[in-house]
């Protein structure tokens, strides 16, 4: 019932009426855009031996993306077309006058709207006569039904037949043969209105590929959006990893000191000296960030912290209050395995901080072989006062280190292990491989099961 009823709807529905506009219109806009185009090359062509010629030529050229708009907001407006618009027209940087007005005749939008022009006057025609068969078929259908109707009821008599009874008879015999027929011209009534949308779908195909935006444009298109949310989750990472971890640190200092603020005045004026260094140290940091996504490539930056800055990342975590058991291997590795180390410990570091105040922490960085071993466990949580009611209070918030942690490990080809330990603490393993063939498990370290899932 419901495919009955969307069937028949078309006859009336706007959208068929919008098309059948569209279409009435397509045959005089067409003729027009045809007359207009190929009267303005020709005579450019023509004068060509003359410099108005080139002028005319590169004026109709110029004058197509105008065109192509035109018919775009045409099409979106009376077709739904959806069409957007495309790329601007290129035109070099520090490009001359003749280059510039010769740009158009390089741009592909402007040949495809000419294109479009072309097509136009061979649909206009067509959809011109469907348009007209669609406006006045179904009304004839409907009135042919509703006369014969009333005509085999009386209501309506056939005017004077003179004295051939067979005009009578005949036109009584189309009246009850039209009448009975009744339900198949209600179904023959909204073929006109389908025939009509198909044309204006194929009008629609053909004016997103002439009006809109090429292959090339929409991949460009796509591939910048993908760059920018990849910029976008870079800086939130470089934000959270950084910038967190000193406000946590920050935070971890501000309640050790004002728990011992009457006790230890001395730890108290310490901590906020620290707390003032990481301040700025965070103002810097945010300045860098910032300074990146200006593009300001000027200011002379220090390099980002490896496998090296690991040993300061402890002390400063230690100057915090927290306890930090300790042992790094800084030997020489790659850069990018140094950064990710370096950005592993201090989320964890942060997590430890933020989600078990008090809790000791051991931290080891061991290099292997053929890989770098980074192990970070905390135990359960200890209430301290001010400073662990702090940090707890953060612990509520959702973080997405975890998740940071595991990608930057997962792009270099290593494993993690992250989750919480046995003795209700939290514990953060990752085997970051130096090499591309990585040895599998069996030698013992503590890393074997993580090997087990490394593959070169």
């Amino acid at each position: 019932m419901d495919v009955i009823r969307a069937y028949l709807a078309a006859t009336w529905e706007a959208r068929t009426w919008k098309a059948v506009l569209y279409l009435l219109l397509g045959l005089p806009v067409s003729i027009g855009l045809f007359v207009y185009a190929v009267t303005g090359y020709a005579l450019g062509i023509g004068l060509a031996v003359v410099w108005i010629g080139v002028i005319i030529l590169v004026a109709v050229q110029a004058s197509m993306r105008p065109l192509g708009a035109f018919e775009r907001g045409t099409a979106n407006g009376l077709l739904d077309a959806g069409i957007r618009p495309p790329a601007p027209l290129r035109v070099p940087p520090g490009a001359g006058r003749l280059r510039r007005a010769l740009a158009p005749f390089h741009d592909q939008s402007s040949w495809r709207t000419f294109a479009w022009i072309v097509v136009r006057i061979v649909l206009g025609p067509v959809g011109f006569a469907l348009a007209i068969v669609a406006a006045v078929v179904p009304v004839s259908l409907l009135a042919a039904v509703a006369w014969s109707v009333l005509h085999l009821v009386g209501v309506v008599d056939v005017a004077d037949y003179g004295t051939d009874p067979a005009a009578a008879d005949v036109v009584d015999t189309v009246a009850f043969w039209v009448a009975v027929g009744t339900p198949l011209i209600v179904l023959v009534v909204p073929m006109p209105a389908w025939v009509v949308r198909g044309t204006a779908e194929l009008h629609r195909i053909l004016a997103r590929w002439a009006l809109g935006p090429c292959d090339r444009e929409i991949a460009e298109a796509a591939t910048a959006r993908a760059e920018l949310a990849e910029e976008r989750v870079r800086i939130d990472q470089e934000l959270h990893d950084s910038i967190g971890h000193m406000i946590t640190m920050n935070i971890v200092q501000a309640g050790a000191g004002a728990h011992v603020f009457d006790s230890d005045p001395e730890f108290a004026r310490q901590a906020l000296r620290n707390i003032e260094e990481r301040g700025r140290a965070a103002m810097g940091e945010l300045d860098r960030i910032i300074a990146t996504l200006r593009g300001d490539d000027e200011v002379e930056r220090a390099p980002l912290p490896g496998l090296a800055d690991v040993p300061a990342l402890v002390d400063a975590s230690r100057d915090a209050g927290i306890a930090v058991d300790a042992e790094v291997d800084t030997s020489p590795v790659p850069p990018a395995i140094g950064r990710a180390a370096f950005g592993i410990v201090r989320e964890a570091l942060t997590n430890a901080a933020r989600h078990a105040p008090g809790a000791p922490v051991t931290v080891r960085v061991v290099r292997e072989d053929d890989a770098l071993g980074i192990d970070v466990a905390n135990g359960p949580a200890r209430s301290r006062g001010v400073g662990a009611g702090a940090a707890s209070a953060s612990s509520s918030r959702p973080s997405r280190g975890v998740a940071g942690m595991r990608d930057r490990v997962t792009l270099l080809g290593g494993r993690t292990a992250i989750g919480p330990a046995p003795d209700g603490g939290y514990r953060v393993r990752a085997l970051l491989p130096l090499s591309a063939a990585v040895s599998p498990a069996g030698s013992g370290s503590a890393w074997d099961d993580l090997r087990e899932e490394v593959r070169a």
